[in-house]
């Protein structure tokens, strides 16, 4: 009997991992970015919002945040966010290159300073493009300001930047 509860629970966790795998699997593999029906090009979510972030909010290179890998590893994995905003930043990187690619024939990632800022400005001006905007800048400022136990803000320069002094106690461990 013992031996039957064990295995359904490690069958469980084993299901668990697949789940958890498949639905981040999007932002870790590529985004297909069609044009005329066509497939233009592939991109990574990664590699995307790396540079939005810094176009966003340029400090958040020089304050190391990890704003990036934050939207991808825990954003888009905490069960307290709901499916609709997850699947909202994955539709709306996609989004962002579609209209890269609308304006200037290239991806995001290969536009310059000044295309992406255009296209950013373009975007601003439609309901999507300023909510997904408004999204990424919310959980970039989490990066830069969050405590180190969630690999965000990990030398806390965010917290020296506002000159910000932490209470106490600090998590122990993070509460995800």
């Amino acid at each position: 009997m013992w031996t039957n509860i064990l295995k359904n629970q490690l069958l469980n966790k084993k299901n668990m991992n697949r789940r958890v795998f498949l639905k981040s699997s999007f932002l870790t593999i590529a985004v297909l970015i069609f044009s005329k029906e066509k497939l233009f090009a592939k991109v990574t979510p990664l590699d995307t919002l790396v540079l939005l972030q810094e176009d966003l909010f340029p400090l958040s290179k020089k304050l190391d945040s990890n704003s990036a890998s934050y939207i991808l590893k825990t954003v888009l994995n905490h069960s307290k966010i709901d499916d609709e905003t997850k699947q909202f930043i994955r539709n709306g990187v996609k989004w962002l290159n579609e209209e890269s690619v609308a304006m200037y024939s290239k991806t995001y990632t290969k536009l310059s300073y000044e295309q992406r800022e255009k296209v950013l400005k373009a975007i601003s001006q439609v309901n999507w493009g300023e909510s997904f905007i408004y999204t990424m800048l919310k959980y970039i400022m989490e990066s830069v300001l969050g405590d180190p136990i969630y690999d965000i803000n990990t030398n806390q320069q965010g917290w020296a930047w506002l000159n910000y002094e932490t209470g106490y106690p600090r998590p122990k461990r993070a509460f995800l």
